[in-house]
């Protein structure tokens, strides 16, 4: 049996977005975005997601929002969260490389 395509999951996802608590936030989520991409520090990013992560907190479609960001290669906001190239983006957590010295 073949397995479902992403393509085919990612169009099932988005078919409950209408129903997500930001449906009618268009402007509001295209600013907080914005904001979101252009934070030049970690605590400006998350300070970032303060208001969107509130309009998701109760929100009945926040898992499958979630999936459609990791489904379709997402960056921007979903599901409260940041998101680059469909991962969750937890920049702020990883810490620099240490270069091998000889």
């Amino acid at each position: 049996m073949r397995g479902i395509s992403r393509e085919v999951l990612a169009r099932d996802a988005a078919w409950s977005l209408a129903d997500g608590n930001c449906k009618d936030l268009t402007v509001e989520w295209a600013r907080w975005e914005a904001t979101y991409s252009a934070s030049p520090t970690a605590a400006a990013r998350q300070a970032a997601l303060t208001e969107p992560a509130a309009v998701c907190a109760a929100c009945p479609i926040v898992a499958e929002c979630s999936d459609l960001a990791e489904l379709s290669g997402y960056t921007g906001i979903a599901a409260g969260q940041g998101y680059r190239n469909g991962r969750p983006d937890n920049a702020r957590q990883r810490q620099p490389r240490q270069r091998k010295t000889a």
